[in-house]
């Protein structure tokens, strides 16, 4: 009987570590890490495909909340969107947009808009819908929010403050504009954040966000204060930033002088926008234009005699469109020019860019010898100008006339150009890997011998899930290239637009007596196979949502990621995936080279595995002070797993100072996020009263909320709020379901909760065999209990082998993890355990690994120690005596079975 009650005091033990947030990496593997550079900084390579050239992009989020399922809807927000959207792109901006978003669609949009940020880049935020002021911050909310509990705040929203840090530690120029000042919607009259509750009431409008150093923040109208919908199809605030944002004589600041103007005039004064900048630089959302393109010497042969002579000087054109003229600032000492419709044209004279390319000469008393000069000045509507000659060498009559172009060469060479690529678009698609940078679409063009000012291609359209680019100047509707740089044409497909093929046209220069022609590319964007396979969730340096370690097969993810770096050697994303795959399979040396090869390379989330190792000493000597340094890394950018990590970590007290209060707040910004890693640590400081005041049912909250989220964390802690009737009834076919379903998805303790209900004959028929096979499958699994648990029921068995089976158990609660409650019990157990007996299992473990350490008969003597010699010298660990050499043992053939490490 004593046992018994025993066992129910070491179960309800296990029972806490179930139901408590699981975390973690592997335990204690002996094997060797390259000590990191903490001072090692993460520039712009930490972006997704970061070259020279993606420096200084301009990357815009868009939001337009309208449809609102459990409040009044708005009006304009799809509206103000699509306009604003087509504003920035026409400013060169790349615009992710959603619209009408559920809570976890509004994660996955900001989760694409901030991998899209490069160090260097502009950021833009523009929000239209629902906000709310709660306490000191403000909060988007998405159209699913519902706030009818007290506790959903935290579930259904978007601090803002949050998504701004995220843009400050990923680019370095901020804008954020505020469209969503409206009176709260909601009749609840509280909502917690963290422990603080906040009284509501009808609260108005939103508060100044603290603003840092180097960003641009606007407001619909000033804190507090309501802004309207108005009349018209969009916001009067956000119709008025439409109608004058690309205006090229505006700087940012300038903009919204004007735009308050307006908006006070339109209002009556009852809504006045309001700005609050910390630029130390000027910012113009039109961006300069390049300055207009010309031959700088043209030169051309005309034979003495001629009545006149077209010079053909190549026509001058403006890389962005846009009217152009030109201003003669020279002209011939001897002859006179005209233009093909007989006008004579002069010094001082002003001619379109049209009427320029057909001049013509007449020699007049110019003869043979004389060489004559003209001079022009183009100028584009936005003031870019360019200077440039043309010089005419009068030549003998009978001498062949060749300009130094070669024109007759130059044509036939842009025939063949033309030809190939009329020819290439119509064979189908071009395949543009996503987050790999810019990707050519014609590196094999033959433009060799072609010059650069001569003929040129327009682009006609592009998708705007499309980035198209040339020599680093983006393209837009309406810009030319010159068909030289055909070859330097690249895409950068956007994030998420794998799911069907985009196009970009090109009007083709005109050929002699033809109209121009116009060429549509088929550009089909795709997921690389190893970001399929192997991304992690959260990443912001990934291109897709990602699989959960119990999704992942080792195998194929090896393949693809090995391909994937072979393609793309300078991405550390491809590195740290392959390093998951790796890790799933037990193959921890090479996950660990991976790793630290990816963290290296700028890769965010590598940081923060490593951080996890270091916490646990998993492979590395255990400094928590380190793992907290890369925690904060990623912590900064918004990883979802770095805030979980940190937030651990300061709550603790372990590798910093405590700081409870800062803990919990990087762990709600990780709930924020869906990471359901820190819904399970907060549930279980809820129920347990730790860290935080005793809440069971916001524990219950907190669990649902990862359960509905399909987390197997979620669901074994489900099971045992049923099992133990905490918070709701107790119901053990709802918690054996619960468990079941944890342990099908592979979470290692799962099956340790199982049997307790076996154990105990909750639910179920009582069966020790029952009990103790699934407590020895979670022990295979890796959890300390399960092997414990075991250890305890053969304990109750007879016989030799029941016994050797007990003290390897007992020895396995050790090696799968030494710090935890159940190694403790494991190392008592051992400790009073048969030394003959454990002899036995230590010669048995020596002799199925191959060292030959003489007969099993539990008398270790000479042969004994030199095998144990060679295992430890084989292995690479530090030599052990007694029981930790059997730990040790135990701790390598578990091992070779290659464990879920990934799953703790």
């Amino acid at each position: 009987m004593k046992k018994r009650n025993y066992l129910s005091a070491v179960l309800h033990s296990a029972r806490q570590t179930v139901s408590a947030p699981t975390s973690g990496f592997c335990r204690a593997i002996h094997v060797g890490l390259i000590s990191l550079p903490l001072g090692f900084a993460l520039t712009s390579s930490q972006a997704l495909g970061a070259t020279t050239d993606d420096a200084g992009r301009r990357i815009a989020l868009v939001i337009g909340n309208q449809d609102y399922q459990f409040v009044e809807p708005l009006e304009n927000p799809l509206n103000d969107t699509e306009e604003i959207s087509r504003v920035l792109r026409e400013a060169d901006f790349e615009v992710t947009i959603g619209t009408n978003l559920s809570k976890k669609e509004l994660e996955k949009v900001v989760r694409k808009f901030l991998r899209e940020l490069n160090d260097g880049d502009t950021a833009l935020f523009y929000y239209s819908g629902h906000a709310l002021q709660v306490g000191e911050s403000n909060f988007i909310l998405p159209v699913d929010a519902q706030l009818s509990s007290q506790y959903d705040l935290e579930f259904e929203s978007l601090k803002v403050s949050h998504l701004l840090d995220y843009m400050k530690a990923a680019s370095s120029l901020q804008i954020v504009m505020l469209d969503a000042c409206r009176d709260n919607p909601f009749e609840i009259g509280s909502l917690f954040w963290g422990e603080q509750e906040y009284a509501l009431g009808k609260t108005r409008g939103l508060r100044r966000i603290p603003n840092k150093l180097g960003s641009f923040i606007s407001y619909a109208t000033r804190p507090g204060q309501v802004a309207y919908d108005g009349e018209g199809p969009m916001s009067p605030f956000t119709t008025s930033v439409v109608n004058n944002a690309l205006d090229p004589t505006l700087e940012i600041k300038d903009l919204m002088t004007k735009v308050r103007d307006e908006v006070v005039r339109k209002t009556g004064g009852q809504q006045i926008p309001y700005e609050d900048s910390t630029l130390v630089t000027r910012f113009y959302f039109v961006p300069p234009k390049p300055e207009p393109i010309v031959m700088a010497h043209h030169r051309v042969s005309v034979p003495a005699g001629q009545e006149a002579f077209a010079l053909n000087i190549p026509e001058p054109v403006q890389p962005e469109g846009g009217k152009l003229q030109a201003t003669l600032t020279l002209s011939p000492e001897k002859g006179m020019l005209r233009t093909a419709d007989g006008k004579e044209v002069a010094e001082g004279h002003v001619i379109s860019a049209a009427e320029l390319a057909s001049i013509e000469f007449v020699p007049g008393e110019a003869a043979a010898g004389d060489v004559e000069l003209i001079g022009y000045q183009v100028e584009d509507e936005w003031g870019g100008t360019a200077s440039a000659i043309a010089s005419i060498t009068m030549v003998q009559a009978d001498t062949p006339v060749a300009d130094n172009a070669s024109e007759a060469d130059k044509q036939e060479k842009l025939s063949r150009l033309l030809a190939w690529l009329t020819d290439l678009s119509t064979k189908g698609a071009v395949e543009a890997d996503i987050g790999v940078g810019p990707v050519p679409i014609y590196p094999e063009a033959p433009v060799t011998g072609l010059p650069a000012t001569s003929d040129w291609l327009k682009v006609v359209s592009v998708d705007p899930d499309l980035q198209l680019s040339s020599e680093g100047r983006l393209l837009q509707n309406g810009d030319r290239l010159p068909v030289s740089s055909l070859a330097s044409l690249t895409v950068r497909p956007q994030i998420g637009s794998e799911t069907e093929a985009r196009r970009f046209q090109l009007e083709l220069p005109a050929q002699s007596g033809h109209t121009p022609e116009t060429i549509t590319q088929i550009v089909q964007p795709r997921v690389n196979q190893c970001d399929q396979l192997a991304t992690q969730p959260f990443d912001l340096q990934a291109v897709t949502e990602g699989r959960l370690a119990n999704e992942l097969d080792p195998q194929t993810v090896d393949k693809a990621c090995a391909e994937a770096m072979a393609a793309y050697p300078e991405l550390g994303r491809f590195v740290f995936q392959r390093g998951r795959g790796a890790f799933a399979g037990g193959d921890l040396d090479s996950a660990i080279s991976y790793f630290e090869r990816a963290y290296q390379m700028g890769h965010v989330r590598a940081g923060q595995v490593l951080g996890r190792m270091y916490y646990l000493g998993a492979g590395v000597d255990r400094d928590r002070k380190k793992a907290v340094e890369l925690y904060r890394k990623g912590a900064e950018r918004g990883d979802a797993y770095a805030l979980h990590s940190l937030g651990m970590a300061e709550i603790k007290g372990e590798g910093t100072n405590q700081d409870e209060k800062a803990g919990l707040e990087k762990l709600l910004q990780s709930v924020e996020a869906g990471h359901t890693f820190s819904y399970n640590a907060i549930g279980g400081f809820y129920l347990s009263g730790q860290h935080v005041s005793e809440n069971v049912d916001r524990a219950v909250y907190y669990y649902n909320r990862s359960a509905a989220r399909e987390d197997i964390y979620g669901f074994l802690n489900m099971g045992t709020l049923y099992r133990d009737g905490r918070g709701i009834p107790v119901d053990y076919d709802a918690a054996l379901g619960w468990f079941k379903k944890a342990h099908d998805g592979g979470h290692p303790a799962a099956g340790t909760a199982i049997g307790l209900l076996y154990f105990n004959g909750q639910g179920v028929e009582k069966s020790s065999d029952e009990a103790t096979r699934w407590f020895r499958e979670s022990a295979e699994r890796g959890d300390p209990w399960g092997a414990y648990n075991t250890a305890f029921m053969l304990g109750k068995q007879s016989g030799e082998n029941a016994q050797r089976d007990r003290i390897r158990m007992l020895a396995m609660s050790v090696a799968v993890d030494p710090s935890s409650p159940a190694a403790e019990k494991g190392k008592e157990g051992l400790a009073k355990a048969s030394s003959s007996l454990k002899a036995k299992v230590l010669q048995q473990a020596l002799t199925d690994l191959g060292f030959e350490p003489g007969p099993v008969d539990g008398q270790p003597g000479r042969k004994t120690r030199e095998a144990l010699t060679r295992f430890f010298n084989s292995s690479d660990r530090a030599p052990e005596k007694g029981d930790e050499a059997l730990i040790a043992l135990v701790k390598f053939q578990w091992e070779q079975s290659r464990p879920r490490y990934d799953l703790f």
